[in-house]
């Protein structure tokens, strides 16, 4: 199930594996007040209320199972597509070896690469 993401302009795909049955939301949405977009793999967790008597599945935006980045709207979105079809049909195995590179084909824009770096991550 698509719909639009809380941040306008961003995606969430909800999907169940195939194989393993798990359910994933695939989440693509602009960095706010940046000039990139993230694609992001999230596993769902559940969460028990009301002394455990409700239960609910809930994205798990602590622990992604993988965050892609690109420049632009238009790469987002055909990645995100990319991304729904191989965590919807393949073994969460095989993953790593489908999925598009994290890093964007012309490299990671001023803002991208400002982000990394304040996190602590080398951009090259």
């Amino acid at each position: 199930m698509d719909r639009p993401g809380g941040i306008p302009g961003g995606m969430i795909s909800e999907l169940r594996n195939l194989h393993s049955q798990r359910l994933y939301l695939v989440s693509t949405a602009p960095e706010q007040g940046q000039d990139f977009w993230t694609i992001a793999i999230l596993p769902t967790v559940e969460r028990k209320g009301w002394f455990g008597l409700s239960r609910r599945l809930e994205p798990d935006p602590y622990h992604p199972v993988a965050t892609i980045v690109r420049n632009n709207r238009e790469d987002a979105y055909r990645v995100h597509a990319e991304v729904r079809h191989i965590v919807g049909t393949l073994p969460e195995e095989k993953w790593f070896e489908a999925l598009p590179s994290p890093r964007p084909p012309e490299g990671y824009s001023p803002g991208a690469r400002a982000k990394l770096i304040s996190q602590g991550v080398d951009p090259d």
